[in-house]
Parts: C-alpha cells; sequence; structure tokens
C-alpha cells in the first residue's frame, strides 16, 4: 500500500493521497494489516540540470501535442511567451532556477492491466488552465518517468499554480484525467 509521508514539525506522518486511501491506510494500521513500513529514499538530483532538462522536454511536448495543427512552426518559433524557458533550456543562467514539481504517482516496478500486464516507461500531456489570476494562463508539460511525476511551467519560472492545481483535483495526475488538452495554447 502506498501512503503520503511528509515532515510535520519533528513528527513523520503518514497518510493517503486522497480520502479513499487515507481511511484505508488507517483502517490496516488500525487492524493489524499493515505491521511494517518502508519508504524509499528520494535520490538527490541537480535541481539546475533538471529544470535545464524538463524545460526542454517540456518544449518538445508542447511541440509534440500540436505539430499536426497549420501554422504550428511559427507559433512556437515566434511566441516571446516561450522565450524565457528556450533560454533556460539551453543556457541555464537566467532566471537563476526554474523550479518543478517532482513525486511519484506509482512504482517504478509496477505492472499494469490485466493478464501478461506492461510497464509505463513514460508519459506526458499539456496541462493548460486558468491557474492563477483572470486573464493569465498557465502551461505546464506533465511528464512521468518510471512513476516519477515532473511538471514544469512553459510559461514562467512558478509551481505553486501546479500545486494549488493538483490539490482542487485530490492529487490526481493530469496525465490520469484526459486525453485531449482542454483549450488551445495562447500566448499573452
Amino acid at each position: 500500500m502506498n501512503a503520503d509521508v511528509w515532515m510535520d514539525g519533528n513528527n513523520l506522518t503518514l497518510g493517503g493521497r486522497n480520502e479513499r486511501e487515507h481511511l484505508a491506510l488507517a483502517e490496516a494500521i488500525q487492524t493489524g494489516r499493515a505491521r511494517s513500513v518502508y519508504i524509499p529514499i528520494i535520490e538527490a538530483i541537480d535541481q539546475r540540470l533538471m529544470s535545464r532538462f524538463l524545460a526542454k522536454v517540456a518544449l518538445e511536448v508542447l511541440v509534440e501535442r500540436i505539430i499536426r495543427v497549420e501554422g504550428w512552426n511559427e507559433e512556437i518559433v515566434d511566441k516571446e511567451a516561450l522565450d524565457p524557458i528556450r533560454h533556460f533550456a539551453r543556457i541555464g543562467d537566467r532566471p537563476e532556477k526554474w523550479p518543478f514539481s517532482r513525486r511519484r504517482i506509482y512504482g517504478e516496478g509496477d505492472v499494469h492491466g490485466d493478464g501478461d500486464g506492461y510497464q509505463v516507461l513514460h508519459e506526458f500531456t499539456i496541462l493548460c488552465e486558468q491557474l492563477s489570476e483572470p486573464g493569465h494562463l498557465d502551461l505546464y508539460a506533465v511528464v512521468c518517468i518510471f512513476g516519477e511525476e515532473f511538471a514544469i511551467n512553459l510559461g514562467e519560472p512558478e509551481i505553486a499554480s501546479y500545486e494549488r492545481w493538483l490539490k482542487a483535483h485530490d492529487g490526481t495526475s493530469p496525465l490520469y484525467t484526459s486525453d485531449k488538452l482542454p483549450v488551445p495554447p495562447v500566448f499573452e
């Protein structure tokens, strides 16, 4: 059984990713079905290099999503709103850092489906919604590699609006909410 683990002051706290998982975890602990806890330690990564990698991947994901639309190349190349993330991906000097979200959404070795099953090596989507102030559109690339989800904002170096989106959707990954972009990408 998976559980979220976090530090609450000096206390280590366990909880489910949503109400159903939280109740199942509490019941497993109370009945004694859960008798041990395994906490994997996420290896440290170079935040700056990972941000630059994700910026590059985010631009590729965006292109993959709109490549079949007439005029897509000009739409990507000529959009000044993408200049900051392009520069960060190429050079990495400004801004100094570009934050991203990182969380595990399923186990690296998990097998999905019935029968023989399959492993998901990677998957990706674009989350394109008004997440902050009215008139401002946030555009996130959400990429999952071996069960670890990363999200990066293509428009600006902030991640708080994505964290608010996750909270509003009970932690459900945008990878599992829809196969379609809710609206076409629009840049100011």
